[in-house]
């Protein structure tokens, strides 16, 4: 008897929701739409990702991939682009997929493939929503440490044909899981600074740097003392719909109720007070001062719902409740395609931008506190604004001396410690003067002592990863930033240093993906500056100079940074545009007078051999095309 040709693989099964409605709609217009999101996007998608096309019917396809990381990571490539080729698209005439991924043996028949592997991925597929990804127990477990998307527990599933249960999840193709969720320890938006004065390595220590604070002040500060209310404390009063209809007065409700939720939720330290209080205030004209001392809270997040040319738009504002002054204000809107999908998105939205706001509202207000009085959470939230106001070496340093009297002051703090050590990461690529040995010493000493003191802490992880890699143990950097990925897995910054890892030890192409992940995790926050420049760099390595300079002009427009400058001048310089490569020059010497590529040469950020052919072959041969001298 012959036996059956077996491996393992990873199926990907994927189906259009609602087909034969969309044929019975406009036959020939579906068809069309189908045959270009194939050319265009989802066949390119397999083959990027080395996938199998086992077989087509007229409303779905069946994949095989020997990586299980690659089959979700198309799978979720396509999901989003399909997102993006719907946007604007009425629902009539949307083309949605379900997906399915299943790991299992599959039996090999010709070009075929068959088996309970195959069976479960099917089954999978009929449990995903519209737009969404459902995987089984087994996908998940095999990416969770490898990939930056966040799974939903659906629990074990009865499914057809098949014996016994199927766990199932659920895979977040932007925002983080609830689930996954840990104690939310990331600093929030001073990039300004980060992003455009310091050396691309410290870019991302940045990121970790704008965090540090944060962790330290939702454990400390969660009671009132005598400065006032807790630390960033917050109600969400209910948001006021513009019209009296029923349904917009419904979104309005529910946009107030998930915002507070999704604020609790992101901000476990924080006190959010709850919906419920705050829903007592509804249709009721008080002063937010008396708001704030009836609900010991700092700060309150208001705003109105309203209709217009038919997408969802909230006005919202954040007042401080101490002298009833408005601190910020933003407008956020979605597609009205149905009010439940126009309120998640909505949400989405304010819980990314509120986080920060409180957080720049609190560094204000610190700044202005006695200096007599000060605790270690002031003299690190002034060690910060010192900073965003000085990028300078010499900001560096007296940043560096309020973080050590923090430090001295509370000496067990795992926030100090990093601070003092982002001080020293930071000294590394801007001071010509410095102790190199001695200063790497320092730094892998205190983050050795921010982990012990807080080992739950990605940030302390990303900077245990800096020290390292500061050493060139790249094994043991890409540990650290795997550990910080585990316990926030959502964190945009730590896939970008993971993407900057890539970079450093000469796997550009590796990189890429990742930073598309960090972008499009938070597409208008303040990171984005950042991991396109990094986009940038590994595009040059890689030899693609249009690619490199749609990235850093991208970059450039968010932010300005001289090393955007000269990518462009080794991108344009090997292409041989010569006149544009000019231009980027002249800009390139404004921020950097006497740029030589042997600056460049002396930061030394990698020992890596391939890295370094890189840099040799695409930018710095680029720059002396363009006229950059070599000393």
């Amino acid at each position: 008897m012959t036996r059956d040709q077996r491996r393992l693989a990873a199926i990907v099964s994927a189906d259009v929701v609602g087909y034969s409605l969309l044929m019975g709609r406009d036959d020939s217009a579906t068809l069309a739409g189908l045959k270009a999101h194939r050319r265009e996007l989802i066949d390119p998608k397999i083959a990027e990702y080395s996938g199998r096309i086992v077989k087509t019917t007229g409303d779905g396809l069946l994949l095989e991939f020997a990586s299980v990381v690659d089959a979700v990571r198309c799978a979720v490539d396509i999901q989003r682009g399909m997102a993006e080729r719907n946007a604007g698209v009425s629902p009539e005439q949307r083309i949605d997929f379900r997906v399915g991924i299943n790991v299992g043996d599959i039996i090999i028949d010709d070009d075929d493939i068959f088996g309970d592997g195959v069976n479960v991925a099917a089954r999978l597929q009929t449990l995903a929503e519209p737009g969404g990804i459902c995987v089984s127990r087994v996908v998940r477990d095999q990416v969770l440490d490898k990939l930056s998307f966040g799974f939903d527990d659906l629990g074990p599933q009865a499914v057809k044909n098949i014996v016994l249960p199927v766990e199932v999840y659920r895979v977040h193709l932007g925002e983080r899981s609830d689930a996954n969720t840990k104690r939310d320890r990331a600093r929030w938006p001073r990039l300004g600074r980060a992003l455009g004065s310091r050396w691309f390595a410290v870019a991302m220590a940045a990121f970790v740097l704008i965090g540090t604070t944060v962790g330290y002040l939702f454990v400390h500060l969660t009671t009132a003392g005598p400065s006032g209310p807790p630390f960033m404390s917050v109600a969400v009063m209910p948001f006021t719909a513009a019209s009296a209809s029923a349904d917009d007065e419904a979104l309005a409700a529910r946009v107030t109720q998930d915002v507070t939720s999704a604020l609790g939720r992101a901000m476990p330290h924080v006190p959010v007070t709850s919906h419920g209080l705050a829903a007592k205030y509804k249709g009721t004209p008080t002063d937010p001062r008396a708001i704030g001392r009836d609900l010991n809270v700092r700060y309150l997040v208001e705003g109105d719902v309203r209709n217009a040319d038919g997408d969802v738009v909230v006005v919202a504002r954040l007042v401080e409740t101490t002298n009833g002054t408005q601190q910020w204000s933003d407008r956020v809107t979605a597609p009205r395609s149905s009010s439940g999908r126009a309120a998640d998105d909505i949400v989405v939205q304010l819980k990314n931008r509120v986080r920060p706001v409180l957080y720049d509202a609190e560094l204000k207000r610190a700044a202005h506190l006695p200096k007599a009085t000060a605790t270690a959470i002031d003299l690190i939230l002034r060690g910060d604004a010192v900073w965003d106001s000085d990028p300078s070496l010499n900001g560096v340093l007296e940043a560096r001396k309020l973080y050590e009297a923090a430090l001295r002051l509370d000496s067990g703090s795992a926030d100090a410690l990093m601070s003092v050590g982002w001080t020293l990461d930071s000294q590394l690529d801007i001071d010509p003067a410095v102790d190199h040995d001695r200063v790497v010493k320092e730094l892998d000493e205190i983050s050795s002592r921010a982990i012990r003191a807080d080992r739950d802490n990605p940030s302390a992880w990303i900077l245990r990863e800096h020290a390292l890699w500061r050493q060139w143990r790249w094994n043991e950097a890409f540990e650290a930033n795997a550990e910080a990925l585990r316990i926030d897995p959502y964190r945009n910054s730590t896939l970008g240093d993971r993407g900057l890892l890539l970079n450093f030890t000469g796997r550009p192409e590796e990189a890429l993906p990742l930073l598309e992940q960090a972008i499009a995790l938070d597409p208008r926050g303040p990171g984005v500056p950042g991991f396109l420049q990094f986009q940038c760099r590994a595009y040059l390595a890689l030899g693609r100079y249009d690619d490199a300079i749609l990235a850093c002009q991208k970059s450039l427009t968010l932010e300005d940074y001289w090393l955007r400058y000269l990518y462009l001048v080794a991108a344009y310089g090997q292409k041989g545009d010569f006149a544009k490569a000019a231009v980027a020059k002249t800009e390139l010497l404004k921020r950097q007078p006497g740029m030589s590529i042997a600056r460049i040469r002396a930061i030394k950020v990698s020992d890596n051999p391939t890295y370094q052919q890189q840099a040799e072959n695409q930018i710095y041969a680029g720059l002396r095309k363009a006229g950059i001298p070599e000393n």
